[in-house]
């Protein structure tokens, strides 16, 4: 594989001072600093290790300590202004978010829902849902534009506000705020426009679906002074701030190694069970729009044109299942697990990747694996293994070992476990730690993003709890899996 290596002009003085800003951890080399970018062909004959370093230090978090301008104050929220709310995206988890925000403002916070944009008309109905086999559920479903803007009591006929041309949407002066959750593919793109019209943003992850993409977004959100945040709400269970202290700590010494695993599995097929509804057709459906046709970032396009994808509702509803706008299990499952890694660690980009797996069992038209491995080497001696399958939900432990002692995550805390101890050779039971360090984990993980992102965009501080440098550089992990993944090849800094 062949990586772009220039980059943009970003000193690595400049570099230095805003990873020290990058949510705080003082304890991060900032030399190690650098980007994977996008990916082309490698021819087979290619000698050379391709070089990261110049390209990462170009860019990879450059604007997050940028001060911000007196135009820009002005435009500063106070503690009690109202924050305008808009959706971008109203599937199934864009309603989540919709619920936290009606009941943020139903509990007093000054804040109000202003505007809504999905590519579907959407559809209203009950259900009866078998499963599993014998047992009968009665569901509702409200997804899409016009169900979900009678939801925020938006009047469906206001083509400004209730649209499917996000455009539309940030153009409005009372929008503060853009939550983004559409498919993978446009997180970018809206995220970029989002930010270019001044706005503040929460996207969905993956934060992007190239490294490129997402070291755009660090910049201009650097630049623009403004606030952004990841969907990663794990990064809320404080296991990863008390994980963090003990690393810091020396409480385990020099990092060795870190495994992580998430493992599922549905009789459906996963992902197979999100609903395709008759009224999901090419008239209801801005398909193209869809697609991302004609839209690109830096002259790359965010998505396949109508030509090569003919409008199928298939498709539209169980996208996490089609490798062209999903990384199924690596997006899904094990992007958030990186970041939840590399905040407890510290850790920013790996020196090389390596990815198996493939497509197993769960052959049913999907194009995504249901099984991957991941190895990843540090250059601070670290190895990292994720792994993760659609095909079983049995679980696994997760544990960032050191050369003194192994801490163990649990639901709020972790668990530690001095090395000199008596451990046995293979788990027959659960050991027993020396020490549990235990926080108050959130009953709610994305009420407890939500209210530190609207902490933050309301004090101007842009290190979230999990901001897009975090974000960027589990991206350059994934991609890089992505890439090893497909061509078998371990892919080097």
């Amino acid at each position: 594989m062949k990586f772009l290596t220039k980059g943009r002009g970003f000193g690595i003085s400049r570099l230095s001072r805003v990873l020290k800003m990058w949510w705080r951890i003082p304890w991060i080399d900032y030399d190690f600093a650098r980007e994977f970018a996008k990916i082309n062909s490698m021819p087979e004959n290619e000698s050379n290790p391709v070089n990261r370093r110049a390209f990462l230090r170009s860019g990879a978090a450059v604007g997050a300590a940028v001060t911000l301008s007196a135009s820009s104050y002005a435009n500063v929220l106070g503690a009690n202004e109202r924050l305008g709310i808009a959706f971008i995206g109203a599937g199934a988890r864009a309603q989540a978010h919709v619920h936290l925000i009606l009941k943020f403002q139903k509990e007093g916070q000054n804040l109000q829902p202003v505007a809504v944009c999905d590519v579907w008309d959407g559809h209203e109905d009950e259900f009866i849902q078998e499963f599993p086999v014998g047992n009968f559920t009665k569901r509702t479903y409200s997804q899409g534009l016009y169900p979900t803007a009678r939801k925020l009591g938006l009047n469906p006929n206001d083509t400004q506000r209730v649209t499917k041309d996000y455009q539309r949407i940030l153009d409005l002066k009372e929008v503060d705020v853009v939550c983004i959750a559409t498919p993978d593919h446009w997180h970018a793109a809206i995220t970029l426009d989002a930010i270019q019209a001044g706005k503040d943003v929460y996207v969905e992850r993956p934060l992007a679906r190239t490294s490129a993409e997402a070291k755009s977004i660090v910049e201009r959100a650097g630049n623009a002074g403004r606030v952004v945040t990841v969907g990663v709400q794990g990064v809320t269970d404080p296991s990863c701030q008390l994980a963090r202290e003990a690393i810091q700590a020396g409480r385990i010494g020099p990092l060795v190694q870190a495994s992580f695993a998430i493992n599922r599995s549905d009789p459906r097929g996963m992902w197979r069970f999100y609903r395709v509804i008759p009224t999901m057709t090419a008239k209801t459906i801005d398909w193209p729009n869809w697609l991302g046709s004609g839209k690109s970032i830096e002259g790359k396009p965010i998505g396949p044109e109508l030509q090569a994808r003919p409008f199928d509702r298939t498709t539209f509803a169980q996208w996490r299942c089609d490798a062209t706008f999903s990384g199924g299990p690596l997006t899904e499952w094990l992007y958030p697990t990186t970041v939840r890694f590399l905040a407890a660690t510290g850790l920013q980009t790996p020196r090389r990747v390596m990815a198996l797996g493939g497509l197993y069992q769960e052959r049913d038209g999907r194009s995504i694996p249901d099984m991957v491995t991941i190895t990843a080497d540090y250059d601070e001696g670290c190895q990292l293994i994720l792994t993760s399958t659609t095909l079983s939900n049995y679980p696994a432990e997760e544990v960032i070992r050191g050369r003194a002692g192994t801490l163990k995550f649990i639901k709020g805390g972790v668990q530690f476990f001095a090395n000199e101890s008596s451990l046995p050779a293979r788990l027959e039971k659960s050991a027993a730690p020396q020490e549990v360090l235990v926080g108050n984990a959130p009953t709610n993980e994305t009420q407890a993003l939500w209210l530190d992102f609207l902490n933050k965009v309301r004090t101007r501080d842009r290190q979230t709890l999990c901001p897009p440098e975090l974000g960027f550089s589990a991206v350059v992990l994934i991609e890089m899996a992505t890439q090893s993944l497909h061509t078998g090849r371990v892919i080097v800094a």
